[in-house]
């Protein structure tokens, strides 16, 4: 009677709870009841479908937990959503594991196989984020030729591809695939499919790439029973419908304007941009915001200056008074995904139009205030990249010392963020201002600024984030992707600064936190990179500034730079770092008294020698016995830049030993 009972209150919680018990321990629940109710929840799921959560654990049991074939399809036909909107993770982290499985044994294998299945019918139903899929779209092409995953995946290929991606040798590859196995006749539909452009535009059909086992009937019947909502923020697919209406009903009219003149038996047209101007005024909604979500609502904004349509002065109005209601004012109530979504929608926007909106600019600047670095982080550092400013004094007083409040409070994920933020703003600015074409806007909509204010606007960030490099690595000395961060922002600057066909007289170095780390690193690779960022400045920077070198700036980073290759030279080859400190930067104001009493164990001058070096010193005990010049064949492997500066060091100062025995 009481296992009776206990099974009359085993339900939909209990069985998730064992689901998670079962990934704690690594080993599905062999509890009668758990299998008895896992039988029949596949009815109940394809019928209700599971909530988010529930998604969650079993994506998990199935990426964590080694089941056994039969298992897997039981669970994996239990993934069906309550919703039509699967989370786009989901189907990324149950890809990445068919992609590292499928050739590690016979049973991994048929797994994968059933993954794939189960997002080929994911796609066909256009359940979830389509391009979190597509950009796994060569890797699965590819499998084409793997066994039995070459059905789904061909099933996969079909819905994803577009007319621009077929390529010849996908084609090829094809051909090379059946002719090697006859009998796969869904390869020949995806290559007839390659092989007829038309067919790319019409709607792609359900069920060709169908199996017929028992198993895939009852995956694509569960994925397919998933109801079908309409899940947009703003009703724009209702809104494109009526647009396509509208313009096929007044088609009729807007071609009847065109005018044909027969002049001594020749016929005038009508010019591409008067056809252009016409079809925009024709085809213009009153909610200008709805221009936001297509590709061709981009073109209209970009193309359409006209003044009695003022279509660009009314988007921008229409933006920054949504983004004060919804960020600023709070006047109305958004769910925080469609906020997301908004946000998102205006940076694909400024990324097709390579420039920053001039309403997202006041509206950032607003915004940083009260804003915590954490909410919509993603999205809105990447905003960030996008920004224009009509004067360094704008730069400082509405977006950095804003942002410095963020950035110095932040953990050494917001450091990362901010900088690598920063770091491609300043690219865009930079490529911004050497656009050679006559009437260069820096704002959409906005106002065009003159070269002296984009030099002066650059010169200040550079300044700023270099600054901010330092503080990164004084405080996490040891973090290596913060480290990486660091380093590109600084060869980044370098190639920018040498950007034609108007090169300004900036020249940015490491500054010396960032430099003696890297001189200083347990790890071979960050001595090496700054060593190949050294040679750049050897090779491209110090003969570039030399007609600016009266330039008080120029002349002190000059100096700086001659200090760092000294103590770099004497520190890693000579190993006289201390003895020759006035030559260098970082034991320069040190006096041999103190030296003699607080080091008294460390010998300054030779404890950063290459052959005591501690990021060396693996490599060279290792070679020491091996190889009569064991130092020289692991700089050549292991450290290319470090040979290659160090013999460049060596050479100057022969010459210049020369020049002065010459002179004398």
């Amino acid at each position: 009677m009481s296992g009776q009972e206990d099974e009359y209150y085993y339900d939909r919680s209990m069985f998730f709870k064992e689901l998670s018990q079962s990934i704690e321990k690594n080993k599905l629940s062999t509890n009668i009841l758990f299998s008895n109710y896992l039988n029949d929840f596949k009815d109940i799921v394809q019928h209700n479908g599971l909530v988010q959560e529930e998604m969650n654990i079993v994506c998990q049991l199935l990426c964590t937990v080694d089941l056994s074939v039969q298992n897997f399809r039981r669970i994996l036909l239990t993934l069906v959503p309550e919703e039509p909107s699967i989370p786009h993770d989901i189907c990324e982290e149950l890809i990445v594991w068919a992609l590292s499985a499928y050739r590690q044994n016979v049973n991994d294998a048929t797994k994968a196989q059933c993954i794939l299945y189960w997002i080929l019918y994911v796609v066909e139903e256009k359940l979830t984020n389509m391009d979190i899929i597509d950009k796994y779209y060569k890797v699965l092409f590819h499998l084409c030729n793997y066994q039995n995953l070459s059905q789904p995946v061909a099933g996969i290929i079909y819905c994803l591809t577009k007319s621009d991606d077929v390529q010849k040798w996908m084609i090829t590859c094809c051909k090379n695939i059946i002719e090697g196995s006859k009998s796969e006749p869904y390869l020949n539909k995806l290559l007839t499919f390659f092989e007829s452009p038309n067919l790319m535009n019409n709607t792609r059909q359900k069920g060709l790439f169908d199996c017929n086992n028992t198993f895939c009937k009852e995956l694509a019947c569960g994925l397919r029973s998933v109801r079908k909502e309409l899940m947009n923020i703003h009703p724009q697919s209702t809104h494109s419908q009526q647009l396509i209406e509208y313009e096929r009903k007044s088609s009729y009219t807007f071609y009847n304007k065109i005018q044909f003149v027969d002049v001594n038996n020749k016929f005038e047209f009508p010019s591409t941009e008067e056809l252009a101007k016409s079809f925009i005024k024709e085809c213009s909604s009153n909610n200008t915001l709805t221009l936001l979500g297509s590709v061709s609502g981009w073109c209209k904004l970009l193309m359409n200056n006209d003044k009695k349509l003022n279509l660009q002065q009314r988007f921008s109005n229409n933006l920054y008074h949504s983004l004060d209601q919804i960020f600023l004012s709070n006047e109305v109530n958004v769910k925080s995904s469609q906020k997301s979504k908004f946000l998102h929608e205006i940076l694909e926007f400024q990324k097709f139009a390579h420039r920053g909106l001039a309403a997202v600019n006041i509206f950032i600047f607003q915004y940083i205030i009260s804003w915590d670095g954490i909410e919509n982080s993603r999205v809105i550092y990447e905003l960030f990249e996008y920004l224009t400013f009509t004067s360094e004094e704008e730069l400082k007083n509405s977006f950095l010392e804003k942002l410095y409040a963020i950035f110095i409070t932040g953990d050494e994920l917001i450091y990362r963020m901010v900088i690598n933020s920063l770091t491609n703003l300043l690219c865009n600015l930079y490529f911004n201002s050497k656009q050679t074409r006559p009437n260069k806007n820096c704002t959409l909509f906005g106002e065009e600024l003159r070269e002296e204010t984009e030099f002066e606007v650059v010169k200040c960030l550079t300044k700023y984030i270099s600054h901010w490099c330092s503080i990164c690595i004084y405080n996490y000395p040891q973090e290596e992707q913060l480290k990486h961060t660091v380093y590109t922002f600084f060869e980044k600057v370098s190639v920018l600064e040498n950007l034609k066909p108007t090169i300004w007289p900036i020249w940015t170095i490491m500054p010396q936190s960032v430099f003696y780390n890297g001189l200083m690193s347990v790890n071979i690779y960050w001595l090496d990179r700054l060593s190949r960022l050294m040679l750049r400045h050897i090779k491209f920077d110090t003969n570039r500034i030399e007609d600016n070198a009266e330039s008080p700036s120029i002349l002190r980073m000059l100096q700086l730079f001659d200090m760092y290759m000294a103590d770099f030279f004497n520190a890693l080859h000579t190993g006289v770092l201390f003895d020759k400190r006035e030559e260098g930067f970082i034991f320069k104001n040190l006096n041999e008294e103190e030296v003699e009493k607080d080091f008294k164990i460390v010998n300054l001058n030779v404890c950063f020698q290459m052959e005591k070096h501690i990021a060396l010193a693996p490599y060279f005990m290792n070679a020491e016995h091996t190889v009569e010049d064991p130092l020289e064949d692991l700089l050549r492997v292991e450290a290319p830049n470090l040979h290659m500066l160090i013999f460049m060091l060596n050479q100057n100062l022969q010459n210049d030993s020369e020049n002065d025995i010459s002179t004398s």
